[in-house]
């Protein structure tokens, strides 16, 4: 006979650990606010802080998917002692010059345009058309999505073949996806080119719909702005030592397309992409970990409250023979599965969390080729901090009780033992950790709430309600004359202002207020000894100030026929008064720029654009540099000085902006129908994006992070208060038998817990002092605000407080004679 073979006994401990597990579920059935405030603690630290850093690892740490990226760098001119910049620009030659360089690896050029796109007998769509060098994409490295990409091959000598690549986004949205677009025909401003490509969904450098290799002949005047790879090893100070002796050449060679004054700044991608928000992601990223922090510390909080409570329950298992690692197996069981459950909804969280953050990150605040999504890596680190949060405090009270004193816990109750000195000063110092991290949070919170208020009340100098501006491309070809081109100008405006539903509609070519424009030096005829004065050269036309009611100060505006003549007359602001003609009246003085004089040809100029110009009138600042800097001396000229082939409007609505916007566009529809709007926007929109959108977004984050700090430490509180008052019922009976007053009672419930708030709400104000510049988010925050930090302190300990009154309450409503009897 075969030997009896005993079943496996490799799953016995399956129906131990379902008991277990059965039993968790009832006690934490019977618990709910517990496990809702433990499995709440848990999903808001996992989700947020794993939203965040998903996001801080997809713009910082790899957004880029081209190769080398790392090697990739903008090469900008900055003026000296100004943090203004442009790119380099280079013309044929000066782009062979760059190729040998030792430092440079590589290099390649971009021409970026607003063109018409037709497709059939489509209406005409303003489309970003970026005409590259034709080793874009073998500088790139990423292989298209679809069919294939230009090469040099598709640009013999310079002479470019009629070729496209469609970016993703474009392909996606104006052609839906479709596989048959290969071999399409399309028509930018009357060229037809051949699509023979779709690039891949994260290339989408210089956010262009279109990619089409350039005619970059041997033409000295046709410029486009140079993007290098540094060689391997190549320091930025090295590859500066090597551009600036070429640049300053070129400003011997040709001083109108190279000031004198510009010096090489090399910046990496990111930097360039980031614009300085670098920093505030990585504080923000600091904040959710403080949340984590304050999630795990409220967890701990209730896992030790809840086990202490319980002492007498493990007393009496123990005497009817409970073994230590039965009950300590228990408490494991039970708070293992909150981790697991908070781990869950923290997971579900992290994917709303990117989600909501992908669609809300300011405008041009990051690299658009940037994959936002939930990182593997750091999900997995979160979970395992929850799991090590649970196990070890789930471990601690399991250590400690399941072997009580049994006699003892029986014979004097869980009341007798409950808050011995270790105890109470255990929850203490949690709490205590709990209000200096959300003291942090709050001071953060309240200097990015300020910044940002700050900027939204910040004058700008004009009225911006109903106001919108439009870009519209006129055809190509024709008739370029500068009398034909400045009619054609003038006609627009009038067309866009006898549009329903606009009140005023001006031009306004190089400045887009509040921000910055066309800079350029000046000369004052009554201070000859001025060198180096700048000003923003504003061209404008007659009735700017009128759309944006822009008061005037001294003098008169330039007239109708002044403009159409391009009369030589200008207006300044008070800046430029206060700055280069202090003391003195302005009227009458002449200003002169040889900055006017620009030799693009693309741009047709009047007669002697850069002669003296009669100061006619004075107008009040207006933002013109951005809102976080005073507005710069400004010169407003008439806007047919200088004429491009797009007209710049800013039109002031009646009522609603959008549907003024809708009526412009097809009165100038009906105008011409090959006209194209190639931009238009509300500047309410432009405020929000890029004048205060990345503090709207920080102190829109931060002060949910602060809220939800001082939810999580309001429960930790309410928790251990209400534990030490069902604790403590006997003691508080016996005083009130001994004629005790409720208020007194009270008192002492509240005294101990707000002494603990209040010490760790200083030391959580001194933090903040001291890391004043790590929390600033941006540079118009500033956590050294005395108002700003009391009304923290004022809030945390008006919250704290209300979370102990209820506890407090309940322990003064004793039936003394009740709670003597308890055991």
């Amino acid at each position: 006979m075969s030997a009896f073979v005993p079943p496996s006994t490799s799953f016995s401990f399956l129906p131990a650990l379902l008991r277990d597990v059965g039993f968790s579920l009832r006690q934490l059935r019977r618990a709910r606010g517990y496990a809702a405030v433990v499995v709440g603690s848990l999903a808001l630290g996992i989700g947020s802080s794993v939203a965040v850093f998903s996001v801080v690892r997809a713009v910082l740490l790899d957004p880029f998917p081209y190769k080398d990226s790392n090697r990739m760098v903008h090469v900008e001119l900055r003026q000296k002692n100004s943090d203004r910049y442009g790119y380099l620009a280079v013309n044929s030659s000066q782009f062979h010059d760059l190729q040998t360089l030792p430092a440079i690896d590589d290099v390649f050029l971009m021409d970026d345009r607003m063109q018409a796109l037709t497709t059939g007998d489509a209406i005409p769509i303003s489309v970003d058309a970026g005409y590259y060098s034709s080793n874009l994409f073998t500088y790139m490295g990423v292989p298209p999505l679809l069919g294939r990409e230009f090469t040099p091959a598709d640009a013999p000598n310079g002479n470019a073949n009629p070729v496209a690549v469609l970016s993703y986004r474009f392909w996606k949205s104006q052609f839906a996806g479709r596989l048959d677009v290969l071999g399409q025909r399309i028509s930018l401003d009357h060229v037809t080119y051949t699509v023979i490509g779709v690039a891949a969904p994260r290339f989408t450098w210089g956010d262009s719909d279109i990619y089409i290799p350039g005619n970059f002949k041997a033409d000295p005047h046709y410029y486009m702005s140079a993007f290098v790879r540094l060689k391997p090893g190549v320091s930025y100070a090295a590859a500066t030592a090597q551009l600036q002796p070429l640049l300053d050449s070129y400003a011997k060679q040709d001083p109108g397309n190279y000031p004198q004054d510009r010096r090489i700044v090399i910046q990496s991608l990111t930097e360039e992409a980031m614009h300085g928000f670098t920093t505030p992601l990585l504080v923000l990223f600091a904040a959710v970990l403080l949340l984590l922090l304050i999630g795990c510390a409220n967890v701990s909080i209730l896992m030790l409250a809840r086990g202490a409570a319980r002492q007498h329950e493990f007393a009496v298992r123990s005497s009817i023979g409970a073994s230590r690692g039965r009950i300590a197996r228990q408490l494991l069981t039970e708070s293992v599965m909150l981790s697991l459950l908070g781990s869950a909804f923290g997971v579900l969280l992290a994917y709303g969390g990117v989600a909501w953050l992908a669609g809300h990150m300011p405008e041009y605040s990051f690299p658009h080729e940037a994959f936002i999504h939930v990182n593997t890596t750091v999900l997995l680190f979160a979970v395992a901090i929850a799991l090590l949060t649970g196990i070890l405090f789930g471990l601690s009270p399991a250590l400690q009780l399941s072997r009580p004193d049994v006699g003892s816990l029986m014979q004097g109750a869980s009341s007798r033992l409950a808050g011995t000195l270790r105890g109470r000063l255990t929850h203490r110092l949690l709490i205590a950790g709990q209000v200096v991290l959300t003291m942090l949070l709050l001071a953060g919170a309240g200097a990015a709430m300020r910044a940002f208020i700050g900027l939204v009340h910040t004058s700008l100098g004009f009225d911006p309600n109903r106001i919108f501006d439009m870009a519209v491309s006129t055809p190509p070809g024709g008739n370029r004359s500068w009398q034909y081109m400045s009619a054609q100008q003038e006609l627009l405006r009038q067309t866009a202002q006898t549009a329903p539903g606009v009140a005023g509609a001006a031009i306004s070519t190089t400045w887009r207020p509040p921000f910055g424009g066309y800079r350029g030096i000046i000369q004052v005829s009554s201070n000859p000894s001025l060198t180096d004065a700048q000003a923003a050269l504003s061209l404008v036309s007659y009735n700017i100030f009128s759309t944006l009611q822009i008061p005037l100060l001294k003098g008169r505006f330039f007239t109708p026929g002044e403009e159409a003549a391009a009369a030589h007359v200008a207006l300044v602001n008070r800046a430029f008064v206060r700055q280069y003609i202090p003391g003195g009246d302005p009227l009458g003085k002449s200003v002169r720029s040889p900055a006017l004089k620009i030799g693009n040809p693309v741009l047709v100029s009047a007669a002697n654009p850069d002669g003296w110009l009669q100061i006619i009138g004075v107008v009040d600042d207006a933002r013109n540099d951005g809102l976080d800097k005073p507005a710069l001396p400004a010169v407003f000229i008439p806007s047919t000085f200088v004429v491009a082939p797009s007209a710049f409007l800013f039109l002031r609505a009646t009522g609603d902006p959008e549907t003024a916007m809708r009526a412009v566009g097809a009165s100038l529809h009906r105008l011409n129908p090959e006209l194209v709007v190639m931009e238009q926007h509300p500047l309410s929109w432009l405020l929000d994006t890029q004048a205060w959108g990345r503090e709207k977004f920080l102190a829109s984050l931060f002060a949910l992070f602060a809220v939800l700090a001082l939810a999580l430490s309001a429960a930790g509180i309410y928790s251990v208060v209400s534990y030490t008052v069902s604790q403590r019922t006997r003691e508080f009976g016996v005083r009130m038998a001994l004629g005790a007053r409720r208020s007194g009672i009270v008192h002492l419930v509240l005294q101990s817990s707000l002494v603990t708030v209040a010490v760790g709400a200083g030391i959580g104000l001194a933090l903040s002092l001291m890391l004043s510049k790590i929390l600033a988010t941006s540079q118009h925050a500033t956590v050294r605000d005395p108002i700003m930090l009391i009304a923290a302190c004022a809030v945390l300990l008006a919250v704290t407080a209300l979370a102990c009154l209820y506890p407090a309450w309940r322990a003064a409503s004793i039936d003394p004679m009740r709670a003597i009897r308890t055991d």
